[in-house]
């Protein structure tokens, strides 16, 4: 199993930002920065190598570092919130795993570009992510799940991922998800919705294990 869980130096980082609130949250597509002015902490989407059957598969981890300057935002960066107190902090842990590689047959590629070249006719509209997948050879599943659910008995531990993807943090009584969902890239976020109700996060909740700091 590969461990992409916080060490003692991210565990440290992390109880720094729940006992002393940074003066600014910001956020653009693949980073979250707790800004401290003269210093700041910088949760990154990175991609690691994941223990997996397959020939190549990617762990999706919030990696968080300590940055000793000032931060400089960006020009696609936002500004999430200023001088707000953190109430609540929590690592957000998943346990990642992938199905079997499986190789498509020669009908079956040849189908599924068919499939593609008739709703391109029908709507006049080229897509060219719909054009790629038509090209696959085959396919795999990435799957994430609770760490301590039944799901992960039934996983062969030589092929799974143990990863602490970010951060939940609580501000008036809302959330921030700064923290990968589903093993994808990125800290999606739409039409600048960056706190959600708890009641929001029910469904999540099921998939992750949150452990308070």
């Amino acid at each position: 199993m590969k461990d992409y869980t916080y060490k003692e130096k991210e565990l440290e980082y992390v109880r720094h930002i729940k006992s002393v609130s940074p003066t600014k949250i910001w956020w653009d597509f693949t980073t979250y920065i707790f800004d401290y002015v003269d210093f700041y902490y910088q949760l990154e989407c990175v991609s690691e190598i994941a223990d997996t059957q397959n020939q190549s598969d990617e762990a999706i981890i919030g990696q968080l570092i300590k940055q000793p300057e000032p931060y400089s935002p960006r020009q696609h960066t936002k500004l999430v919130c200023e001088n707000k107190v953190i109430q609540e902090l929590y690592i957000v842990r998943v346990f990642l795993y992938f199905t079997t590689f499986k190789t498509y047959s020669k009908t079956k590629i040849l189908f599924n570009r068919g499939k593609t070249k008739a709703k391109e006719f029908l709507t006049g509209k080229a897509d060219p992510i719909r054009d790629l997948l038509a090209d696959s050879i085959g396919d795999c599943q990435e799957m994430t799940c609770h760490p301590k659910s039944k799901q992960v008995d039934k996983v062969d531990p030589k092929f799974s991922n143990l990863i602490d993807t970010g951060l939940l943090v609580q501000i008036d009584g809302k959330c921030i998800k700064a923290f990968v969902e589903n093993n994808g890239f990125g800290f999606h976020v739409w039409d600048d919705k960056f706190f959600f109700d708890i009641e929001e996060l029910k469904e999540t909740a099921q998939q992750y294990e949150f452990i308070k700091v």
